[in-house]
């Protein structure tokens, strides 16, 4: 339930919480971990996304573009998972948080665009920002199949930083997206074996019910705060990979 409350909050899915939670206090194997934080992950899209899409905080043109290329990217990663070395995996996804960690400050040091104030959730994008937004749609997809920690890591600074797009929608959007490339990945998964219904259903379960929590709960929280709390999560990121 708390990864569901967070997850949905952030738009990140919850993974980046059940993962660890479950092979570090409960000693589950890492890959069913991933496989039912993935099942959890779309859980959380489906009972955060209503939700998001009843305030109209969803662009719905920004996500058909981009489902494509972030469904690719989830596929590939979990045909792959078993032959990418996880040291090479875990330090691509470190410099690329590092990244978008210095994307995310440097929109606070700089007032929002005209784009980005913009309350209608239609965000527009120039040919630069199309081939970038793709690449890195793809590059969430794939780290999504391969870590059960969701999209949302990649999307909403993608969204938000490249993009312009306000932050609520940029979770908002990043919330219906992930439910997409978990659902992908974790087929892949269920073919492999590797998804265990002990573990996934009460995980799914409480997810659900933390989901609805979330969402309901960001409309009400300072997008400043929000932005802060973002940071941290990724800041925490970084150092949990580092020192595995």
């Amino acid at each position: 339930m708390g990864a569901g409350v967070f997850g949905s909050l952030m738009g990140l899915g919850g993974g980046i919480i059940l993962v660890p939670a479950l092979t570090l206090l409960m000693g589950v194997p890492i890959k069913q971990a991933v496989a039912a934080s993935l099942v959890a992950v779309a859980a959380t899209s489906c009972a955060g996304v209503s939700t998001y899409l009843q305030a109209g905080l969803v662009d719905w043109r920004l996500c058909v573009r981009l489902l494509i290329p972030t469904l690719l990217g989830a596929i590939g990663g979990g045909l792959v998972v078993g032959f990418i070395p996880e040291s090479a995996v875990r330090w691509l996804f470190i410099a690329l948080i590092l990244y978008v960690l210095g994307q995310m400050l440097g929109a606070m040091r700089h007032p929002p665009t005209l784009q980005a104030a913009r309350p209608d959730c239609r965000t527009e994008w120039n040919p630069r920002q199309r081939g970038i937004a793709i690449s890195l749609s793809a590059l969430g997809g794939m780290i999504s199949a391969l870590l059960g920690v969701g999209g949302g890591l990649i999307q909403v600074p993608l969204i938000h930083t490249i993009l312009k797009a306000p932050l609520r929608c940029a979770i908002g959007s990043s919330t219906f997206l992930i439910g997409a490339t978990a659902s992908a990945s974790a087929l892949l998964y269920l073919v492999q074996g590797k998804l265990a219904p002990d573990i996934v259903v009460p995980a799914a379960l409480g997810i659900v019910i933390g989901a609805r929590i979330g969402a309901r709960f960001a409309q009400r929280v300072p997008a400043f705060a929000l932005r802060l709390i973002f940071i941290g999560v990724m800041l925490y990121t970084v150092v949990r990979f580092a020192l595995k």
